[in-house]
């Protein structure tokens, strides 16, 4: 099964090509903050688009350049983002808007390095976590780290969660001061907020975890490669509930689910959206995509927002009662010539949305079509 996961994400970095190394393209996700879209690029950059302008606002480029699958995250002035080569950036967004160029240890821009501590990799999959005055980071070589957010000093790290695989490629979830990891090899850990030691509660499957672990009233929701969703009640020792419950779903439960006034909606990468009761996890409607579901759903108001692997976007309005069959209230394409793996977000009416060819598309919602789009590639 974990040689399945490897195969999921192109893992092989660097191929000698013509005597030179090529990077392999990542998938990072797109964040909006006051009309600039953030993302990393296939070619290791971070970059800023102006809305307005529709045009490359700043770009930082990592030295050595490394492959980014995090989608950067934005608190106040800085923008947070990982790196496969064990990173975490933070970039003074403000300084760079106005075109000024400073060296990465100034206050408001630095740069931490994940021990290696004979670890066989560092790596970044899972997206930063950002709370209070703290980062959470989840590496590859097994462990939680907790940063502070302004200078990069290491708060505290975790032992090693993941055992068996020595991997961790989920992003921790938070509630109250208690922090909630799922792994590879069937976990869900508790730690403390404060000092990252483990707490007396876990839980234990038989199957590893593929998704972030989702907490909605005390009950713990995430994806596993047995292609069930779990819904775990904290302090509990077997689950609530497995969904599907008489056979398993075509594919993994790849991407994280979303919870909305007590309903779990769940994408596959069977292609399908399942719609979950959340106490009794009975099935109230599904519905095809034409293509594997890798992103998860995205809310925006009253309307669930889905984009398959194809570029296809599916918008449900919530507000209405959807059958067993669910009819989409709109279907868009958005044309991409190469799959939509990233992550996406969705704000006012505007959903962005980056495929594996480093275009960013901009859908408008009440038009059902894309606005514009913007190339990340530099012109050579």
């Amino acid at each position: 099964m974990f040689l399945l996961v490897i195969a999921l994400l192109p893992l092989a970095l660097v191929s000698c090509i013509s005597g030179r190394a090529q990077l392999a393209k990542g998938w990072s996700g797109t964040a909006v903050h006051d009309g600039v879209i953030y993302v990393g690029t296939v070619d290791g950059r971070v970059v800023a688009i102006n809305s307005s302008t529709q045009s490359q606002q700043w770009s930082y480029s990592i030295d050595p350049p490394a492959t980014i699958y995090t989608t950067p995250v934005v608190d106040g002035d800085l923008v947070y983002i990982g790196t496969y080569s064990g990173q975490v950036l933070a970039l003074d967004k403000l300084a760079r808007n106005q075109g000024l160029s400073f060296p990465q240890t100034r206050y408001g821009e630095w740069e931490w390095d994940c021990p290696i501590q004979n670890a066989k990799s560092i790596a970044i999959v899972a997206d930063l976590l950002v709370s209070g005055d703290a980062i959470y980071v989840s590496s590859s070589n097994g462990r939680v780290y907790s940063l502070d957010k302004e200078y990069g000093d290491l708060n505290w790290e975790s032992k090693i969660l993941d055992k068996k695989h020595g991997k961790l490629w989920t992003s921790p979830a938070i509630q109250g001061d208690t922090l909630y990891v799922s792994t590879f090899d069937g976990h869900i850990y508790a730690l403390s907020l404060e000092t990252g030691e483990l707490l007396n509660w876990s839980f234990e499957s038989d199957a590893g975890f593929a998704s972030t672990p989702v907490i909605y009233e005390d009950i713990i929701y995430l994806g596993s490669f047995d292609r069930h969703i779990y819904a775990v009640k904290i302090g509990s020792d077997t689950p609530m509930w497995k969904f599907p419950q008489e056979k398993p779903a075509g594919n993994w439960f790849w991407a994280s689910p979303v919870v909305y006034e007590s309903i779990v909606y769940a994408s596959c990468l069977d292609g399908k959206l399942y719609a979950i009761e959340a106490e009794t996890g009975e099935k109230l409607w599904e519905f095809d995509a034409v293509a594997p579901v890798v992103s998860s759903p995205v809310l925006m108001d009253n309307l669930l927002i889905v984009v398959d692997e194809s570029g296809t976007v599916y918008v449900f309005d919530l507000s209405t009662e959807l059958e067993d069959e669910a009819v989409p209230l709109k279907t868009i394409l958005i044309g991409a010539d190469t799959a939509v793996k990233s992550s996406f977000c969705a704000q006012e009416g505007l959903v962005y949305i980056r495929d594996e060819d480093n275009w960013i598309y901009v859908v408008d919602i009440d038009k059902g079509e894309v606005n514009w789009k913007v190339s990340l590639t530099i012109e050579e």
